[in-house]
């Protein structure tokens, strides 16, 4: 029999064990159960022995653990009975649960893993994301929460079934993921033939560090294991010693910035500046975590007298490294010639020459230095590395920004954010405009890349839509992005809920369309839809109008319906509406297909979905655009002033003029 790769999920009751799996590149499908009615504990180690490889998802740090257990054990295992082997797979499974680090040693595993909660990096905090939220994201039909809690004892085979039918449904969504995988399955198979990286399970910012650690190594003839122990530690932080030699100013205002920076000192970097001011009309904010500033919300146009312009920093923090000759001290100077060498030529040799792996590679390894300069769990830690890096960009835009902005007759800011700034000029300026940006250049050794747009949608400097004026490509950001927008760039950690949101909004203001228009005639339900997750103990329920309850699962897929529920979350006492104000909803967490009109010709589902929300939504966003929102709180303003006003007339009427005599 040739060994196959299954993807597989497993569940451990109390008093019941489930295995799932589905080959890899076929349909077929095992399943073996192990309770007191059903033993089948010979068939699963006889599958598990044909293994040669294993899919899961956060397989390394729960599924695979049991799995070895039953693997080294099964000598013991087999002399037993079903409820028996249960059982001391569950307390295995708790003793698993419990420790901080349950994986199995590397050179301990028996069936190769692959790990897609880590190479994803869901297992950081600030993308975690689990399997029933990706199955969201994925529109998969089934979002099927476990049927039974792990502390249950199994009664009947209805039971079982349930949950192998669950099982199925976990390991049918783990498999479509693993082909949205592939790109990133393709960059580590390179790196391992190439550098002999053995980095199938590092999520991408690990990959970045241990090609680093590879190429440092290499160039310095020292052992991994001695550098891996490296840090830099600092008790003291003086930022007059983080700027850069070229930063100068020449207005009051970005003087005062630098004045400010100069006269820090202190023990710990997280939130240790934060500054704002104000120059012609523009607020820069600076801090620890970057660069920000943005013109009010608005639709700005290039038109026959302006243009607009976007100009971002090629690769900001690798090149600020190089230029200014940054390195953690306990790896030397040497870093920045291996840095530069090892990494920084070789990816834009790498992208020159179509080597789509490769460039992949050395630009995570690029980016990463000033991702981890900053983790004490680090080789790359030197928070004084993090700061000067930080300082450096910071201060090289506010730069630029007041060259342009003194320099430049009729300028307008838009935008600045991290690596780049956007601005409005006229056409009769744009040579003026590069002159300064050159001169900029050739004073901090950076280089900019230039992009002219046509148009931009602007609600603030995360959230905003632009349109390229070469070829009408469209950049989208943060609430404008629509779903097959985050799709493609792999953002499944992101939210998708009520995408017809975005996209009815963008083609309110691409295409003239109204939002109207694009929301009644979409007939993909899976845009109207929303997530919540209860976590923590919480519990979800509906209520209808007679005020009728029906217990849901923990993670709920739901759109907003006119003939729906109410629908809630419960702790404790306390109970709080997902959705305020009773607005009805429909739990749409099994997608049934729709209906087929002989009249039509075409599939059509009934979902009484409640445009007039979805519209709202739209016109929430459109207004903090249009100026709507601005004028109605004016207008407000105004009417809380003359109702003041009338007010204080009444009292001086009534105690003044009116009064009678004593």
């Amino acid at each position: 029999m040739s060994k196959k790769v299954f993807v597989y999920d497993i569940e451990t009751l109390s008093n019941c064990f489930t295995y799932t799996g589905i080959d890899r590149d076929s349909d077929e499908v095992v399943k073996f159960v192990i309770w007191k009615e059903k033993n089948e504990i010979y068939e699963l180690l006889t599958h598990l022995s044909n293994c040669s490889g294993q899919i899961g998802f956060n397989n390394l740090n729960f599924d695979y653990p049991v799995i070895h257990y039953i693997i080294k054990e099964r000598n013991k295992l087999v002399q037993l009975d079903g409820d028996k082997i249960a059982k001391l797979i569950y307390k295995k499974a708790q003793s698993v649960i419990s420790q901080e680090y349950s994986v199995i040693k590397e050179s301990e595993v028996v069936i190769p893993q692959l790990d897609l909660f880590r190479i994803w990096h869901y297992d950081n905090k600030a993308r975690m994301t689990g399997l029933k939220k990706l199955e969201i994201a994925m529109n998969f039909p089934n979002v099927q929460d476990m049927p039974y809690s792990h502390e249950h004892k199994i009664k009947t085979e209805k039971e079982v079934e349930e949950i192998l039918d669950y099982n199925l449904n976990d390991v049918e969504a783990t498999k479509t993921f693993y082909f949205k995988t592939t790109d990133k399955l393709d960059l580590r198979k390179g790196l391992r033939q190439k550098y002999g990286l053995d980095c199938f399970n590092f999520p991408d910012s690990k990959i970045g560090e241990q090609l680093m650690l590879k190429l440092y190594c290499h160039y310095t003839n020292q052992s991994e294991d001695e550098i891996k122990r490296k840090r830099t530690h600092r008790t003291l932080f003086r930022f007059a010693e983080c700027i850069p030699h070229y930063i100068k100013f020449q207005t009051p205002e970005f003087n005062q910035l630098l004045d400010y920076l100069k006269s820090i000192e202190v023990k710990e970097l997280k939130e240790s500046f934060k500054y704002s001011f104000e120059y012609n009309g523009f607020t820069f904010d600076l801090g620890t975590g970057g660069i920000h500033g943005c013109i009010k919300p608005g639709v700005y146009k290039s038109d026959e007298d302006f243009i607009i312009v976007d100009a971002d920093v090629a690769s900001l923090y690798p090149s600020l490294a190089i230029t200014l000759n940054l390195y953690p001290e306990h790896l030397g100077e040497q870093f920045s010639q291996i840095y530069e060498e090892g990494i920084v030529k070789p990816r834009l040799e790498a992208k020159k020459a179509g080597d789509k792996v490769m460039a992949d590679g050395f630009k995570l390894s690029a980016n990463s230095v000033y991702g981890k300069s900053n983790s004490e769990y680090s080789f790359l830690y030197d928070p004084l590395y993090t700061l000067k890096t930080t300082l450096a960009g910071q201060l090289a835009l506010c730069m630029l920004s007041e060259m342009l902005m003194t320099r430049v007759p009729n300028l307008t800011m838009l935008q600045i954010n991290t690596d780049g700034l956007t601005v409005s000029i006229p056409h009769e300026h744009k040579r003026l405009y590069w002159e300064i940006c050159q001169e900029w250049e050739a004073q901090t050794k950076l280089v900019l890349e230039y992009v002219a747009y046509s148009q931009m949608i602007i609600r603030d400097v995360n959230n905003y839509i632009a349109v390229s004026q070469k070829d009408n490509k469209v950049k989208y950001k943060g609430t404008f992005k629509p779903n097959h927008e985050m799709i493609k760039d792999g953002e499944y950690h992101k939210s998708l809920s009520q995408g017809i949101v975005s996209l009815a909004v963008a083609d309110y203001f691409l295409k003239g369309i109204s939002v109207e228009q694009t929301i009644k005639e979409s007939k993909d339900i899976y845009l109207f839809c929303k997530t919540f997750n209860a976590t923590h103990g919480w519990k979800c329920e509906t209520v209808d109008s007679q005020g009728n309850t029906e217990t849901q699962q923990k993670t709920n897929r739901y759109y907003i319906s006119n003939d729906g529920k109410t629908f809630r979350k419960l702790k404790d006492d306390r109970i709080i509406e997902i959705e305020a104000g009773g607005t009805l909803v429909t739990i749409f967490n099994k997608f049934e297909e729709p209906v087929y009109s002989t009249v039509t010709g075409k599939h059509f589902g009934n979902y009484n979905i409640n445009y007039d929300y979805y519209i709202n939504e739209c016109y929430k966003i459109i207004h903090k655009i249009d100026g709507t929102e601005e004028r109605l709180e004016q207008e407000r303003k105004e009417a809380r002033e003359k109702a003041k006003l009338e007010k204080e007339y009444e009292n001086y009427k009534n105690y003044c003029l009116d009064k009678i005599p004593t």
